[in-house]
């Protein structure tokens, strides 16, 4: 069997995309061990043996063995770096031989396993896994030995990958929980509008017949749904803006009209998009990569605006000026906010200038994208 081979089982293995048990066996083959260990911490905190996950001997091991084991305390000791070749040893390279084979782990263990003559590696990765093989009666070779230290540095890479992927997967679920728990419809695209997460508020939002915006289904077996507008010119307004939101900048907003089934009344959904915030990101964005959209959509004739004390605590606005943006977030225009308090349509458009201000946004549609993520964050 070509070494190459196994090297790429390994990294499949490291991707999720292979099987740990079926690349223990190629080993077991190259090796002419009776048996192996490689011990991975799992999803759960637990380390299994990913070569024999289901070895009666594996429970016994964990459960006391692997505290007393002398030879896996000293080659856990070993950092490699770089020197592949010190990350390899025998029983005696590690331990006084006639003292091992006193020893309660040996005798107790390891020689009733069948484990009377091992070859060890160290993976070097922040774990401190170790790889071994076990043979019960005849010594591994110095050819043995270098053939594991040029199987380490691979093995090595494809844990760490394993390692990472697990990270991103635990800090994914944990951001998403964050907008699963929203009251409101929250999205998270990417810069094609491909639907990275919906939550539960969102898929039931978005799956009523008759919306002008909603979740169109993939097509090939490996696309992603995408989100889409039926209006050619708010579904080009809506990708600019996702565009815009994936390259650093703010997003945007737009408004999307329905028909409320009243003849007097046109409801309409408000559409919010900004960069995903940066605490709910499972891994920093490199220079020149697009970074993920977070999309709030809200029914404006639903809409409950942020409490007055929010905007003035965060953002220092007087009474006068919290009740105009408040005004502005329930969909008025400046002409209404200023008949409604019996002011000038310029003192009106005075504080509105005052609040964009105040609020670091740049536009009345960016206020707007502000007051949503308020609103849906303050309840």
């Amino acid at each position: 069997m070509e070494f190459s081979s196994i090297i790429g089982d390994i990294y499949d293995a490291g991707s999720d995309g292979g099987d740990w048990k079926a690349v223990g066996r190629k080993l077991f083959n190259c090796f002419g061990a009776d048996a192996g260990t490689l011990r991975l911490k799992r999803p759960n905190g637990l380390w299994a043996n990913v070569f024999e996950l289901s070895s009666e001997g594996e429970s016994t091991y964990a459960d006391y063995y692997s505290h007393i084991d002398p030879i896996r305390a000293a080659i856990s000791r070993i950092e490699p770096n770089g020197n592949w070749s010190s990350a390899v040893a025998v029983v005696s390279d590690l331990v006084e031989e006639d003292h091992y084979h006193k020893s309660e782990f040996y005798t107790d263990f390891a020689r009733p396993a069948g484990q009377n003559h091992m070859l060890i590696g160290a993976v070097g990765d922040k774990d401190h896994t170790v790889i071994g093989f076990f043979r019960d009666s005849m010594e591994f070779s110095d050819r043995d030995k270098h053939t594991l230290a040029t199987l380490l540095p691979h093995l090595q890479r494809a844990i760490q990958f394993s390692q990472r992927l697990r990270k991103a997967e635990m800090d994914a679920r944990v951001g998403y929980a964050a907008f699963e728990s929203l009251p409101g419809a929250a999205l998270v695209v990417d810069a094609e509008l491909n639907v990275l997460f919906a939550n539960s508020t969102a898929e039931c939002t978005l799956s009523r017949r008759g919306l002008p915006i909603g979740i169109k289904a993939a097509s090939h077996a490996d696309n992603s749904p995408r989100l889409s507008i039926n209006a050619r010119e708010k579904s080009a307004q809506l990708r600019a803006m996702v565009e815009n939101a994936a390259h650093g900048g703010s997003g945007g907003a737009l408004r999307l009209e329905l028909d409320s089934g009243e003849d007097d009344r046109i409801d309409q959904l408000a559409v919010f998009v900004s960069p995903q915030p940066p605490q709910f990101l499972t891994r920093e964005i490199e220079f020149g990569e697009t970074a993920p959209v977070l999309i709030l959509i809200t029914e404006l004739s639903r809409h409950s605006a942020p409490k007055p004390s929010l905007l003035s605590d965060l953002f220092g606005l007087s009474i006068a000026e919290g009740a105009v943006a408040l005004a502005l977030l329930g969909g008025q225009t400046a002409e209404a906010v200023a008949r409604e308090r019996d002011v000038s349509l310029e003192t009106v458009r005075s504080q509105i200038r005052t609040v964009l201000r105040k609020t670091d946004a740049t536009n009345l549609r960016d206020f707007e994208r502000i007051g949503a993520l308020l609103t849906t964050l303050s309840h």
